[in-house]
């Protein structure tokens, strides 16, 4: 198991769909600060990326972009290993149609998960929420069967008191 997990700091799992959404939400050219806060986490080994995720995010431009501008590959993904692999294959286990090529489902989900049940210090952002229903179950449901704490963006900003000032019409 990496190091990372050793710390008894907080460490996020980021969801693809929850950056995707945050390249929607919180444009970097108007919201610079939160990406620089991001940009920390990661840089601290404090947000990662399953592979899988990470390998999904990287086929956007914008996020590739970011990504190498700011030289953020090495920290931010997970690299793939038989400890998350094991872990994975539980979640699947468990949800096995949390990935459906057939609807277009992302194949990174069960990773997701996987990596943040490697520790008890790993807490999932995600913009989903639970569906309730067995036969379309989405990650939340994933989470709460495992015991994995999951939030969203702004309870990230929340949980890490972010401030972010601004002098209003000066």
């Amino acid at each position: 198991m990496n190091s990372l997990f050793n710390q008894n700091q907080v460490v996020y799992s980021l969801d693809s769909s929850t950056l995707f959404d945050a390249f929607k939400w919180y444009p970097i050219d108007n919201f610079p600060a939160f990406w620089y806060k991001i940009e920390e986490l990661i840089a601290s080994d404090r947000l990662k990326m399953a592979e899988v995720a990470f390998d999904e995010v990287m086929k956007d431009e914008r996020v590739r972009e970011w990504c190498n501008q700011h030289q953020l590959i090495p920290s931010l993904k997970w690299e793939t290993d038989a400890a998350i692999q094991n872990k994975a294959s539980e979640v699947l286990l468990e949800f096995p149609r949390l990935v459906d090529a057939r609807t277009g489902k992302s194949a990174a989900d069960p990773w997701v998960v996987a990596l943040a049940m490697m520790s008890e210090n790993c807490i999932v952002l995600t913009e989903e929420d639970p569906t309730n229903a067995p036969h379309r179950p989405k990650i939340p449901e994933a989470y709460n069967h495992f015991d994995v704490e999951y939030i969203k963006l702004v309870e990230l900003i929340r949980t890490e008191n972010w401030v972010f000032n601004a002098e209003v019409g000066r």
